[in-house]
């Protein structure tokens, strides 16, 4: 019987990979050929895109070139003709892939008609080189790849040439850029190519940012989400207020740890400040006994030079299963008229516990201070990132100490 390892090649990625490469040339294309031509910012944008996909479509020929082929021909001398295929095609697409980066570094120095219209002449020809050449690889090549190295081999080849000489930054954008307009069933392939820990960094942490990329470039009418994380058209999203500031989001995170060691941990308000991004330190004021349900604590925030407390009340307090918090509306002090509930709810599972933290803003911060805050403290516009960072120190104290 087969074991996992040696089972063909899974050469799935590879059909992702490409796809990724002809959407955004037909993108970059698109966009150039616009009218009116894009603006200072859309034009960089543009511009410094298509430089990084040319580096990009180097290094996944040079991994082929120079790890990949030579694999497959020491395993299957019989496949030499396709690989000589392969060998000239690179050759014949390398000319083009150069002649887009120095169009495209043009288009970025300045915004001449020329240089516009050279960059898009230049997409096109390497796209009527690099699109058989990609379907030919999908049709033919990578047939004989899995029948020619088991999937431990593909693996091993795949970090070697994409991933270990990569920042963890550097394979998160990567990773976006692959799940962008994705269906599910090649999503999950592509998000399980790392470990739980940094997928849930990746998918939760680093998804603004490609979104904010990618509006600079295509503009914000482009949908860049996988397709299985899309409203259906028409749907409201009410979990937004004024356009830009989220009422509620949820996070989730898987930890080697019981329910009541998870729940404990979280319950120590004093505490935490080994977790939060922002509140560094909590103490429990007189009144009702810690960890139990009417019991207030002050937490003590900062960001940046920007320094506040908040006085804070146990709403549910269930060990093993949950606990939740709210920030106390103040009447006196106008900035804090506002309140949030947090909680974190604990699912065990067979070996784990899914640890599932969200907020509700229940009150909304008087419309002047939200204006204002969302000039100072752009990050609470949406603060899923910050809870995602929150449950990764959490697993990490749980599981290392």
């Amino acid at each position: 019987m087969r074991t996992i390892s040696d089972q063909p090649a899974d050469t799935t990625i590879m059909g992702i990979v490409h796809d990724a490469l002809r959407r955004d040339l037909g993108r970059a294309a698109a966009a150039i050929s616009s009218e009116p031509a894009p603006a200072d910012r859309q034009r960089v944008a543009i511009a410094v895109h298509v430089q990084w996909l040319m580096d990009f479509l180097r290094s996944h020929h040079g991994g082929e070139d120079q790890g990949l082929w030579p694999l497959v021909r020491a395993h299957n001398p019989g496949a030499g003709d396709m690989l000589d295929q392969m060998d000239a095609d690179h050759a014949r697409i390398g000319p083009q892939i150069d002649r887009v980066a120095d169009a495209a570094a043009s288009y970025q120095a300045g915004p001449s008609c020329a240089a516009r219209e050279t960059l898009a002449t230049t997409i096109e020809m390497l796209r009527s080189v690099l699109d058989p050449h990609l379907r030919r690889e999908e049709d033919e090549m990578m047939p004989i790849v899995s029948r020619s190295i088991t999937d431990a081999q593909f693996k091993a080849y795949e970090n070697a040439s994409h991933v270990a000489a990569k920042s963890k930054k550097d394979l998160g954008r990567e990773g976006h850029w692959l799940i962008d307009s994705l269906e599910p069933e090649r999503f999950d392939v592509v998000v399980h190519t790392v470990g739980a820990l940094p997928r849930f960094v990746m998918l939760h942490a680093l998804a603004r940012p490609y979104r904010q990329e990618c509006a600079a470039r295509w503009g914000r009418q482009v949908e860049v989400s996988p397709l299985g994380k899309r409203r259906p058209a028409g749907q409201a999203d009410t979990s937004r207020q004024h356009g830009w500031y989220r009422v509620r989001g949820q996070v989730s995170l898987d930890i080697q740890a019981s329910p009541q060691a998870l729940y404990d941990l979280v319950a120590d308000v004093t505490r935490i400040g080994e977790r939060s991004p922002e509140c560094y330190a909590a103490r429990w004021l007189p009144g009702l006994p810690p960890h139990t349900v009417g019991a207030r604590f002050r937490g003590q925030n900062r960001k940046g030079p920007i320094r506040w407390s908040r006085v804070c009340e146990i709403v549910t307090a269930e060990p093993g299963q949950e606990f939740a918090y709210r920030t106390i509306p103040e009447r006196a002090d106008l900035s804090r008229r506002d309140s949030t509930t947090w909680s974190y709810r604990f699912t065990p599972g067979n070996t784990q516990t899914r640890v599932t933290h969200s907020y509700d803003v229940t009150q909304l911060p008087l419309r002047p201070f939200l204006a204002l805050y969302r000039r100072l403290m752009p990050q609470h516009a949406d603060m899923r990132p910050a809870m995602t960072r929150n449950l990764a120190a959490l697993k990490q104290t749980a599981e290392f100490g």
